[in-house]
This record gives structure tokens, sequence and C-alpha cells, in this order.
């Protein structure tokens, strides 16, 4: 037992810099900042975190899309539509927009004359916005939150680099 003690004294020189370069990595690591993220993540200069202008552009267009629904897309075999939110995915390297949908539920449901029993059929649709590539995402932000003259909302903007609005993209996809 005593020859074993002193190979242990002279290998614990070697060990302590292994142990805390073990204890460091995983904090290294977590403070990494990730490729890809949600643009709700994504803070402009100044921005809270609780009040992005991505966060209003969301609260505006789920209001638009609830006003123009019953009109526009919403009818057929299922109803109940509801807006969820515009997903956008910021590449952090390049601060470019990476890819956008928005995303939409709906559900049907049938209430059975015979025994009272309820089905309820549920849709969800992903629609991808065409935008061009290496959009900046304050570009895309500035852009989508400022009404164009001839937009009679956020949701009839055309998106940048496209003749079509978010509006247009949901009637072709949800149809």
């Amino acid at each position: 037992m005593t020859a074993r003690a002193p190979r242990f004294h002279r290998a614990l020189p070697l060990l302590a810099p292994l142990l805390l370069l073990s204890l460091a990595l995983p904090a290294l690591a977590g403070t990494r900042t990730p490729r890809y993220i949600d643009l709700a993540e994504r803070l402009g200069p100044g921005e809270p975190a609780d009040d992005t202008a991505y966060r209003e552009l969301n609260r505006w267009l789920v209001d638009e899309f609830t006003d123009a629904c019953p009109d526009a897309f919403c009818a057929g075999a299922v109803d109940n539509y509801r807006p969820l939110r515009l997903d956008c995915v910021v590449d952090t390297r390049t601060d470019q927009i990476h890819a956008c949908r928005f995303a939409v539920v709906a559900s049907q449901t049938r209430v059975d004359p015979a025994n009272g029993a309820i089905t309820t059929e549920l849709s969800q649709w992903y629609c991808r916005l065409p935008l061009q590539p290496g959009l900046p995402a304050g570009t895309f932000l500035a852009h989508m939150t400022t009404l164009q003259p001839d937009s009679s909302g956020y949701l009839f903007n055309r998106l940048p680099g496209s003749g079509l609005s978010l509006f247009d993209v949901l009637r072709r996809c949800l149809s």
C-alpha cells in the first residue's frame, strides 16, 4: 500500500490540470454562441428581450390574419383556424435570415348524433416564405414592420425582394 502512494503523488500534478479542464469544458461549451437562433432571440440595439420588433410584428400578423381569415382562406371542410406565429431562423455568424415560415393550425369538431361522441380533426400548415438568400435580419425586420404605401396591413406588405406578400403565401399554402 505504501509503494503505491508515492506513484499517486507523482501523478497528482499531472491530473490536477486535467481535472480542472474537464470541469471547465461544459461551462465553455455553454457560453459558445449557437450558429442558428430564433429571430425572437435576436435583439436589436436597445431592444428589451420581451418587446422586440419581431414580437410586435407577430402580434400584428396574428391580428390581421384573424381579421382576413373568414373571407380569404379559412373556408372549407376545416374551420377554427388559428395563426400560431411567424417563425424565422437567423444565422448568427452572418446575422442573415436562414428561413421563415408562418404556422397555422385548424380544427374541425363533429358530434355523433347517435351517441354524443366528439371527434376532432386537426390540420396544420407551415407556410414557407420565399425570401432571397443572404437577407440581413435587420433589413427583414425594418421592411416587414414598416407599412408600405400600397399595403392595407403588415400581412399585405410585399416580402423583401419579392412581389408576394405573406397574405399571398398563406392563400396558396392554405388552399
